[in-house]
């Protein structure tokens, strides 16, 4: 037995006092000398490891931990510190070994079992992660860190819903957790496509660490999602006087100029930022997209190439230079080499989608919202006609249609609105019963509360007192039947486009997580199939005014097609309808370079273009490919 030793014992609690009081070199001079005396104490070279764990000296930390553990081998700390070293210098498989021996003796401590936890999530063995702090969870449930790393492996796992559950559990047990809110932020965006809450979380990451360059980041990502260029312009700014030639600033800078329409300016900085020898992606992504005006190309698309050949980008870099490359090489021509850095683009980030989930979900949609339970349904008193929705597959012309529209005085175009969605996703809650079984337990009352929250959210985009508002949310082809409840008097644009060429112009940008199935050619035309069956639907049994607008029909004759617009929506003919391309109005969708120019009738036909890549799709999408 070892013997007991009350001066050692004295100068451990000197040295603790220290610690408590964070005089850490006063600790380390104090525990660095006992060791040297008494290199017997296993408790001393703990002590001493966890004082360099605080200064981040993570070498010394092992040792003072393999000299603890010669002497008592099971010794549950030193085998948890020597854990949290090696995790930290990334080497996570001798890590679990050394959290295995500590948990061993104390199997329960929940500190052990959340870095086992953390260390099994770096990885990658999620399953047995969630499992360990699930457990962690369980013992010890207001433990934020425990629920934020639950969030981070669950958005690992691809479940969002649990993830953001997690998240927002770690943020209610710490407000002013910085991580989560980060965290937040960047599933609602880049994963959820709800702007406004990303903003919410990104800003309050920002208040915790007001220079943080990537909590600015997320705050710039949203404004320039939601089309709010200046204000994101204002935060780059900012960012810039705190941090002056960041390169990741500047590629912002870069990235804005070029939305707003100043190439040469966008050009400037992602060129100086090449020959400075950036690894941004997006700097490189700017250069891809301006190069064209400034016999540049050749250079733009080596630098690009090169990035991608060094192995040093994140997947997120990576499948923004293949769509940035598959683009620029479409515009030059060389079809080949540009879709197959369109394919390598959308396989960067191996997103999941379940087509028979999706077949399954129009199917209920269908049968909820038959002639007779339509018939018999409620709708809302409010009787507005301020709503146009534009709807259809993306890249089928809402964005061209919207912007004609909103070219006239009476009309404001609110863009793609989540607001639709949000309300369908509140009625399980409010009703009881899933979406959209729960749609026979709706009533007047109801419907004209959640009918004046949506005129509310539009009405921010009202300017100079239109009386129309255009939404063009095109996946709100989903939500036609609730609408219908909602706006009896709305008006609706359906926009079509030949099949191939939708979903070939889908899978050509770089949609990432917002549409999963666009990721495969297959997915894609099964996708479809299942939009064109339920818009027939609706159409067969709805009431309310839908009109069809073909994309090639408005590249044929805008006037007439814009004729038949404003005569549906009981609007006079203005000519600046003709004009949209001078409309000063920013677009946030993946549309909006080409809203600024006037209508072209290159992008017909496109897809024979790529024909001989296609067979998966044309053979998914069967009677409706138009060949």
């Amino acid at each position: 037995m070892k013997k007991h030793n009350p001066l050692a014992q004295k100068k451990k609690q000197k040295a603790a006092l220290a610690l408590k009081k964070g005089r850490l070199d006063e600790a380390a001079r104090i525990l660095q000398k006992l060791c040297k005396e008494n290199g017997g104490d296993p408790e001393a070279w703990v002590m001493l490891a966890s004082v360099h764990g605080q200064q981040s000296r993570f070498a010394a930390v092992a040792e003072c931990c393999r000299r603890a553990i010669a002497l008592q081998s099971d010794h549950p700390q030193a085998n948890s510190l020597l854990g949290n070293a090696l995790a930290a210098m990334g080497r996570h498989t001798e890590a679990l070994d050394c959290y295995r021996r500590a948990l061993a003796k104390r199997p329960n401590d929940p500190g052990i079992l959340h870095n086992y936890g953390t260390a099994l999530y770096l990885a990658g063995e999620l399953e047995e992660a969630a499992e360990v702090l699930g457990k962690v969870a369980r013992i010890h449930p207001n433990y934020p860190d425990v629920h934020n790393n639950l969030g981070n492996i669950y958005k690992a796992l691809n479940d969002n819903t649990r993830a953001i559950r997690h998240y927002q559990r770690a943020v209610q047990l710490q407000p002013d957790l910085f991580e989560a809110h980060l965290n937040l932020g960047d599933i609602f965006i880049s994963r959820i496509g709800h702007p406004h809450a990303a903003e919410h979380h990104y800003r309050e990451a920002c208040r915790i660490k007001p220079g943080d360059i990537e909590a600015n980041a997320g705050v710039i990502n949203v404004l320039r999602f939601m089309g709010r260029l200046d204000e994101a312009m204002e935060v780059i700014r900012t960012l810039e006087q705190h941090h002056p030639n960041e390169q990741s600033i500047v590629a912002g800078e870069a990235d804005l100029l070029e939305r707003r329409g100043d190439k040469e300016g966008a050009f400037r900085l992602a060129r100086r930022l090449a020959e400075q020898g950036s690894s941004d992606p997006m700097a490189a992504d700017v250069l891809l997209r301006t190069c064209t005006q400034f016999d540049y190309c050749d250079k733009a698309i080596a630098h690009a190439e090169n990035l991608l050949d060094s192995g040093t980008l994140k997947p997120v870099g990576r499948e923004t230079l293949h769509f940035g490359l598959g683009k620029l090489l479409d515009r030059l021509g060389r079809y080949d080499e540009a879709f197959s850095h369109y394919k390598a683009g959308n396989e960067s980030l191996d997103i999941p989608y379940d087509p028979a989930a999706f077949t399954a979900r129009v199917d209920r949609l269908i049968e909820a919202f038959d002639p007779q339970t339509l018939a018999a349904l409620p709708r809302a008193l409010l009787n507005s006609e301020t709503p146009i929705f534009i709807l259809g597959m993306p890249r089928s012309g809402t964005s061209l249609t919207e912007q004609i529209l909103a070219s006239h005085p009476e009309v404001a175009g609110a863009g793609e609105l989540n607001t639709v969605n949000d309300l369908v996703a509140g009625l399980p809650r409010r009703l009881g019963e899933d979406y959209p079984a729960c749609i026979v337990r709706l009533d007047t009352t109801l419907l004209d509360e959640l009918a004046s929250a949506y005129l509310r959210e539009l009405e921010q985009a009202r300017h100079n007192g239109e009386s129309r508002i255009t939404d063009k949310m095109p996946h709100n082809f989903l939500n036609l039947g609730f609408i219908s409840l909602l706006f009896p008097r709305a008006r609706i644009i359906h926009c079509q486009r030949n099949p191939i060429d939708t979903c070939l112009s889908i899978y050509f940008q770089n949609f990432g997580w917002m549409h999963p199935y666009g990721t495969r050619l297959d997915w894609l035309g099964s996708y479809y199939r299942d939009y064109a069956r339920l818009m027939a639907h609706w159409e067969r049994t709805l009431d309310i005014p839908i009109l069809r607008i073909r994309y090639e029909d408005t590249v044929e004759d805008q006037e007439a097609v814009t004729r038949k617009l404003l005569d549906f929506c009981g609007l006079e003919w203005d000519d600046a309808c003709l004009e949209f391309h001078k409309a000063r109005r920013h677009v946030a969708t993946a549309s909006y370079d080409q809203v600024r120019q006037k209508i072209y009738k290159k992008s017909k036909a496109r897809w024979k273009n790529y024909q001989k890549h296609l067979a998966p799709l044309i053979e998914a999408l069967g009677d409706l490919a138009e060949t």
